[in-house]
């Protein structure tokens, strides 16, 4: 091998970790998309969906919401000394979207939640895109009484519920759906098609006992003949 062949072989072998591992995926990802999912991770697809729906829906009320879910220290690529650290993550990552979007920014991990909203700086040649952050104490507060995800399977729908909480908090409503709306009409509607037949029934049934349709003995109102002879 030539002295100019191993020097390229070298210079492969030094630049293959940096070509294969990403510094960020989640920033990667989160610069047009909504969700960052683990990877290797197998998530049931009713979740996702209504992990995006809430998303979505929050979003169209003013509450804009990105979301990290970070199973494993490898979701993290180069970043992997913050894992199981959800809160310094959600900063670190703010900063890293700083530039492109100033949502909120809500993390999963095994451990917890991270929430981080970019204050903007003001432009004064280079420097971090986040000033520091809008969310409060009080946000960090109520993540922390949302269970974590249990198992990793879990992490769509323990990010739904958070993002739900996250959302009500800052003005959005979800209410109860339409299938709660829908089983009260069957209910209404059932009930009045009974009270129609019953009152048909009523109606259409022959007179029992003498009873005529005003519940009066039959004949009550006439004059006793007896009492009237001459």
């Amino acid at each position: 091998m030539t002295r100019a062949a191993a020097l390229l072989a070298a210079l492969v072998l030094a630049l293959a970790p940096a070509a294969f591992a990403d510094g960020d995926p989640a920033s990667d990802v989160l610069v047009s998309e909504r969700v960052f999912y683990p990877y290797e991770v197998k998530l049931a697809r009713e979740d996702t969906e209504a992990l995006q729906d809430t998303i979505r829906s929050a979003t169209d009320q003013g509450v804009r919401v990105r979301v990290a879910l970070i199973a494993h220290d490898f979701d993290l690529g180069s970043a992997g000394l913050l894992f199981e650290k959800p809160q310094a993550y959600a900063k670190f990552l703010a900063e890293e979207l700083g530039n492109f979007n100033r949502d909120w920014l809500l993390v999963v991990m095994p451990n917890g939640y991270g929430i981080y909203k970019c204050k903007p700086r003001p432009q004064e040649g280079y420097s971090d895109p986040c000033e520091g952050t809008f969310h409060t104490a009080a946000d960090e507060k109520l993540l922390a009484g949302v269970p974590s995800p249990k198992r990793s399977e879990d992490f769509a729908a323990s990010a739904e519920v958070a993002v739900k909480a996250l959302a009500e908090r800052h003005g959005a409503s979800f209410g109860p759906g339409l299938w709660p709306w829908l089983a009260a009409a069957v209910v209404v509607l059932g009930v009045g098609a009974l009270l129609v037949k019953r009152a048909r029934n009523r109606k259409d049934a022959p007179l029992v006992g003498g009873v005529d349709g005003d519940d009066q003995p039959a004949g009550a109102h006439e004059p006793d003949r007896a009492l009237h002879q001459d």
